[in-house]
């Protein structure tokens, strides 16, 4: 079982054709009110893959928290740790431009009210699977108590306690959060400052241009296909979820990594923050081997 600690929010996006200057106002072409949340949207996504699945998150006493559970609920991911506090379900504001850019504004609400004793009877499992949008004493615990495989997306890029990363087997951030985490502009120097806490490997991702994976012993760089993106949003979570799948499944890092990356390109040809189901990718995709 693939365990998920994370956010849910009410996701809002505006299509803009281009992002607005510092003053100026822009008209959305087009708004879009959907499920999102970076642990919501890496349950769903690992769901959706096949993957037995586990939310611990938090949302609010209003109709958004209970859209948000029967949501969850009807992608076949088991929401008995789903937490319902007196506070406003999270929401993320989400600026699309016409390139497939997003500049993401997120109101924690209900996230931020997760607390580690929330998690307890919760954290079993084969893949843990946790981000930065919740609180990092709700992380931290999460890490220290799993008795599985650990693996941190460490987005946001705000970690105070860099103790954490001594609990974490893989770490996952995506350029910029690497430079942040590292503190170096060097990806072979700063991936061996972060190797001498997380216990097995860096995967970080590149976009189009794939992921780079660094253990103690080697780096490697792991391709994906091409695509034309419409929407890149969520395209992190959807590696993510791929990775914890096919890492469940006992596949090595490497093969692991590559179906990810590639799932993780198709989404962005698509609108929205979730991943595909994996009957979808092989219908619109037969040459991609995925099982």
């Amino acid at each position: 079982m693939i365990t998920v600690v994370g956010s849910y929010n009410v996701d809002m996006t505006f299509k803009l054709s281009r992002f607005p200057i510092p003053g100026e106002t822009v008209f959305a072409q087009e708004v879009r009110v959907g499920h999102g949340g970076k642990g919501s949207n890496q349950a769903v996504s690992a769901s959706r893959l096949g993957g037995k699945t586990r939310f611990i998150g938090a949302v609010g006493n209003d109709v958004n928290g209970i859209n948000a559970i029967n949501f969850l609920k009807s992608e076949g991911v088991d929401t008995s740790c789903v937490r319902v506090k007196n506070a406003p379900t999270g929401t993320a504001y989400i600026l699309l431009n016409g390139g497939g850019e997003t500049m993401i504004v997120v109101n924690r609400g209900a996230n931020y009210e997760l607390t580690p004793e929330d998690l307890d009877a919760c954290l079993e499992g084969d893949v843990l699977l946790t981000q930065l949008e919740i609180r990092e004493d709700a992380v931290k615990r999460a890490l220290l108590t799993f008795p599985g495989l650990r693996i941190l997306n460490p987005a946001p890029a705000e970690l105070n306690d860099v103790e954490i990363l001594n609990h974490v087997d893989i770490l996952t951030p995506n350029e910029v959060e690497f430079k942040e985490i590292s503190n170096s502009d060097d990806m072979l120097y700063g991936a061996g400052i972060l190797l001498k806490r997380v216990k097995q490997a860096i995967v970080v991702t590149l976009g189009e241009n794939g992921a780079m994976i660094f253990t103690k012993n080697k780096s490697v760089r792991i391709p994906t296909i091409k695509v034309d993106p419409v929407d890149t949003t969520g395209a992190g979570d959807v590696f993510n979820a791929s990775l914890a799948v096919f890492l469940e499944k006992g596949y090595d890092l490497e093969t692991a990594v590559e179906k990810a990356n590639i799932i993780a390109s198709i989404s962005v040809t698509t609108y929205g923050a979730l991943g595909p189901k994996i009957e979808e990718i092989e219908k619109k995709y037969p040459e991609v081997s995925l099982r």
